[in-house]
């Protein structure tokens, strides 16, 4: 069952991010000083794209653990199989699409090496270059889909207790590497140091979940209150202690938690806009920087001084945004939506198939008990 006010959550999320690289690309399209140029550095001084992801991540947590059918007899291969035919189709659609609008539109190069490199969602393990810049945050979820089965594998999955310590183990592990880098003595690059942040929120929001549903553990409610304060608070605090100035990365994370944790329990939103804007956030999430990038493009071949050129930022936002829409619906439908009924019937048959391997097993094969 869906739950109406997490594709809210999703929508509102695609949107963030859309706007702030809009924002971020047009703003100096036409004759400076640009109209709505302020809204670009309002967007740019919260980060509105990343407080966009951090609720993403927030989702994914609170969602794809419980997606995890625990009891069938194949529940990694199930689980494994609805994942990749979720996430690679829609990705693979927009892998060429960005190599042409980044790349060969304007005679760049982009090799078939690359190409094939993007298609395993792999380009930043290896060193190639990304088809386009917001492919990072998949594979954060590919390694967070992992760490969903390694925990199931040790029975720690649905234990709230051990969440919440991995969970505070990546944060302080975060909080570590920023502060020897601050001491400049850095153990480790700065994306290399946001990754332990970035899965320490997405295991929140599976303890987030697990309280919710009557998990209730002392000890893990207390680490995720002060895990809550952390993201809120004391991250961006700390940080402007530290630097003397709030970056604007901790004010994106403070944000997105309070965000996430507004709309799962403040104000649960569910309309049919929601609902539909919800279903296709992911492939708005790909298709954005397209469509915007060609757009600019175009926009570049007109005069300066141009009508085309010369209008208020929140118009481009507008067309941007209603354009993109219009290619995530048809994405959806065509390539997202085919895909994901493909990838439940073929995780059922695989979780069948488990069952009758199961009970066709000798009685003295069988795992004993516990």
């Amino acid at each position: 069952m869906r739950l109406r006010y997490v594709d809210a959550l999703r929508g509102i999320a695609a949107l963030l991010v859309l706007w702030m690289h809009v924002a971020n690309g047009y703003h100096a399209l036409g004759p400076a000083p640009m109209r709505g140029s302020w809204l670009n550095d309002i967007f740019a001084s919260i980060d509105i794209g990343r407080i966009g992801v951090v609720v993403f991540f927030l989702i994914s947590g609170f969602v794809v653990p419980f997606s995890i059918h625990a009891g069938s007899a194949a529940p990694v291969r199930g689980f494994a199989i609805r994942r990749f035919f979720r996430l690679f189709p829609a990705y693979w659609l927009s892998v060429p699409l960005a190599a042409f609008a980044f790349f060969w539109a304007v005679g760049s190069p982009f090799s078939a090496r690359e190409l094939l490199v993007n298609l395993t969602l792999l380009q930043d393990l290896v060193g190639v270059r990304p088809a386009e810049g917001v492919y990072w945050t998949l594979l954060v979820e590919l390694v967070f889909y992992a760490l969903c089965v390694a925990l199931l594998l040790g029975r720690s999955l649905f234990s709230a207790r051990r969440i919440a310590l991995i969970a505070a183990a990546l944060a302080m592990a975060h909080l570590f590497a920023m502060f020897m880098y601050w001491l400049g003595k850095p153990v480790a690059s700065v994306a290399l140091s946001f990754w332990p942040l970035n899965l320490s929120v997405m295991l929140f929001g599976t303890l987030y979940r697990l309280h919710a549903t009557g998990e209730r553990d002392a000890a893990a409610a207390l680490i995720m209150k002060t895990l809550g304060i952390f993201y809120a608070v004391a991250l961006p605090f700390g940080a402007m202690l530290a630097v003397h100035k709030m970056p604007t990365y901790t004010i994106a994370y403070a944000l997105g938690f309070i965000v996430f944790v507004a709309g799962t329990r403040v104000v649960r939103i569910a309309t049919p806009l929601t609902d539909g804007l919800g279903r296709i956030s992911y492939s708005i999430y790909l298709l954005h920087p397209i469509v915007a990038e060609l757009i600019y493009l175009w926009l570049l071949r007109q005069p300066v001084a141009s009508a085309w050129r010369t209008q208020h930022l929140a118009v481009y936002l507008a067309a941007v945004t209603a354009l993109t829409l219009c290619a995530a619906a048809l994405a959806y439908r065509f390539v997202e939506a085919p895909a994901i009924r493909l990838g439940h019937r073929l995780a059922a048959r695989r979780e069948r198939a488990g069952a009758h391997e199961g009970a066709a097993m000798p009685r003295a094969a069988e795992p004993a008990a516990t």
